[in-house]
Formats: C-alpha cells, structure tokens, sequence
C-alpha cells in the first residue's frame, strides 16, 4: 500500500492528530465521561494539527465525495478536521494514498428491466429503465427522462394504467441511484434491486381491494 512519506515535522503533526483522536475514542468508549470543555480542547487540538497536516502536503490528501459534503465546507477549511471520521480518514490517506478514493460508477447509462404488474390487463409489462447522469430514464407505452426518483415519468407510466404503488417509493429509487454512484454497484445488484422494488409494486397492486372497486381500474 502506497504511503505518503512525511518529513520531521508532519511526523509531529501525526502524532498529535493520533494522540487527540486515541483520546476521543477512549471517551466515547468509556461513555463521554470527560467534560465538555477538555473536550471542546481535545477537538480543538486535534483539527488544528490535522490542518496543518492537510495544508503541508502536496499533494493534498483525498477524501471521500460524501465526507466533504457531510462536513459541509471543503477539506482545506480549517473546520473540517474538527471531527472524527475525516480525521480518521486522513491517517488512513497517510498510510495508504488510495484508502479515500471513491467506487467507480458501474452502472452509469446501463439499461435494466423493470417488470409491473397490472390489474387491468392482468399479466406483467417490462419496462425499460436507464440509468443516466440526470437520473431514470423509463421507456414503455411512454418514455422520458425522469430525476434520481424517477420522477415524473415513471409515475406517470404507472398511474396511466391505474396501478397502485408505494407512496415511499420514489425515495427508494432516489436512494438506489445515489448507491449506485457512491458505492459503485455491480450490473447485478442494481438490477436485484430494481427486481425488489418492482416486485414491491406488484404486491402493492395484487392487494389492491376488488369487488365494488373493480370498476376503479
């Protein structure tokens, strides 16, 4: 694993990070039993050093896409250290340069099936769903782009024959896209998960109430 050779004074500055980070961890361990502001001091110590760190070294240490926007400010601002995880991730960098680096999209313009059922005509229809860098693309008797919830299209699809789905789905497919993306998923595992929720649609249909509300199709 490819390290980052530091000279004396960086070797200082890790010290301290590691130092201040044990004694975090200690607390968190033990239940947070140090007060509040040896704490603060702790923190404070610890992302001052980390920044420096981070500021002397060329090239500057990666970090994973979804720290920096969880952090909300970018990895040379001074705050962004005063934290655990990305000063975590910054020894992990030290000792191995590509420790931080994020998954490849797999699956980025990659078509899947998309098979609903439909009360009204009683069998299933195979959608065709692309995934693209604006979201889903959905292609049936309809087609169109849709946004990482596949919305509007996919909906509108569904609801033109009438067929009932999850109100929480939308939020399933915006979350299956964001994996695909930060986690790299494989062909097959978005396609199984696509799977999972178009066969959660269709439970959703099969289910719908019958007898006077057959008419309502």
């Amino acid at each position: 694993m490819p390290g980052v050779e530091l000279n004396e004074h960086q070797k200082e500055l890790r010290f301290i990070v590691e130092n201040n980070l044990k004694k975090l961890r200690d607390d968190i361990r033990e239940g947070n039993k140090l007060p509040y502001d040896e704490i603060q001091i702790i923190y404070k110590t610890m992302a001052k050093a980390a920044h420096e760190l981070h500021m002397s070294l060329d090239p500057k240490p990666k970090h994973h896409r979804y720290m920096i926007e969880n952090r909300g400010v970018q990895s040379d601002h001074p705050d962004f250290y005063n934290h655990i995880h990305p000063t975590e991730d910054l020894i992990d960098y030290l000792d191995d340069i590509h420790a931080n680096d994020d998954p490849v999209d797999q699956t980025l313009n990659k078509s899947f099936k998309f098979s609903v059922y439909s009360r009204r005509w009683g069998h299933e229809d195979t959608y065709t769903i692309t995934r693209n860098k604006d979201g889903w693309y959905v292609s049936f008797h309809d087609e169109g782009q849709g946004n990482n919830k596949a919305a509007p299209i996919l909906y509108n699809v569904l609801n033109h024959d009438s067929i009932n789905y999850p109100e929480e789905l939308p939020g399933y497919m915006e979350w299956l896209w964001l994996q695909a993306e930060e986690q790299g998923l494989s062909y097959d595992q978005v396609q199984y998960a696509l799977n999972q929720l178009a066969e959660w649609i269709n439970i959703c249909e099969k289910n719908s109430p019958d007898g006077i509300f057959d008419a309502f199709k």
